[in-house]
């Protein structure tokens, strides 16, 4: 098979591969390190090559799928579909950084509100008990106090979380990449060099709550408050928007991502599980609060 794509490449790019640096995944060519993406959904394939050739700037660049010798950005592959992307590992700063982060998150924001106004669909109408179990907040058979303990407040975030949602479901909510993560932006002659991801969009806050919240462990509160600001100024985020990222990160995730780690015995051990559950509920804990601090704050500064 990896002979097959690398074939395929040398056949169609103008570059020459010359080692698998990660079987079917990276390789080394005289043109650089490349990533090769192969997809089964055209429709998520159309959706990432429009935001990344979108976002594309001189102040900001994106792992762009790049052109064959006939100007083709894709080749069929095996009833599917190849896309060949740069590749880059020097790691982009944060501190004092922040305001082109800041640019990065308000153009995924506003490509995302962009692609939603072109559709009709609203807010996934789950019931309440249905999403108490899609959170895992119904099981009663696992006897692990820690995790039973959190269920109480667990349930009053998600109505919380709904009551919100509620109170706003005229505002569409973006389509983003569901990875949103510091470590994927990579500098390239000083610039930010965007790597993005390969999986459906997601019509929710959630990249940018998992944004916010890997940084908030990287950084401190006040580079927290510098990029919010930021995105603030890409994205005027205050009149609705604010409040649905307060509900995204309100919603209980850790809870659920800690009852599918132990569902599908991802952890070594179910105390290694509930301990880095104990960390996630707490550092979510700072978040939020933090979180609302500048919601709050923001909100006087224009009411005066």
């Amino acid at each position: 098979m990896s002979m097959d794509i690398l074939e395929l490449i040398e056949q169609n790019y103008s570059l020459k591969p010359l080692r698998w640096k990660l079987k079917n995944e990276v390789l080394e060519s005289d043109s650089g390190t490349k990533r090769i993406r192969i997809w089964s959904d055209e429709q998520a394939m159309n959706w990432h090559f429009s935001w990344r050739e979108r976002l594309e700037s001189n102040e900001l660049l994106t792992d762009r799928m790049l052109r064959t010798r006939d100007g083709h950005w894709f080749l069929p592959y095996e009833h599917q579909f190849l896309t060949l992307h740069d590749e880059r590992y020097e790691p982009y700063p944060k501190h004092n950084h922040e305001q082109v982060w800041g640019m990065l998150a308000g153009k995924l924001l506003s490509y995302g509100i962009e692609q939603a106004n072109q559709v009709q669909e609203d807010f996934e109408h789950e019931t309440r008990e249905e999403r108490f179990q899609s959170f895992g907040l119904h099981r009663r058979d696992l006897n692990l106090p820690v995790l039973n303990r959190s269920f109480p407040e667990a349930r009053r975030r998600l109505v919380t979380f709904e009551t919100i949602r509620d109170r706003y479901k005229h505002l569409k909510l973006p389509f983003l990449d569901p990875s949103i993560m510091p470590h994927q932006a990579k500098r390239v002659h000083g610039r930010l060099f965007w790597q993005g991801g390969d999986g459906p969009p997601e019509q929710s806050m959630k990249g940018i709550c998992t944004l916010l919240s890997d940084w908030r462990v990287a950084t401190d509160t006040q580079s927290l408050y510098k990029l919010l600001d930021a995105i603030h100024d890409h994205f005027p985020i205050e009149g609705g928007y604010d409040q649905l990222l307060a509900a995204e990160l309100i919603a209980p995730y850790e809870v659920q991502r800690c009852v599918r780690r132990l569902e599908s015995g991802e952890a070594n051990s179910a105390s290694a599980s509930l301990d880095l559950f104990e960390r996630e509920w707490e550092s979510n804990r700072v978040l939020v609060e933090e979180v609302c601090y500048w919601i709050d704050h923001r909100s006087k500064k224009v009411v005066r």
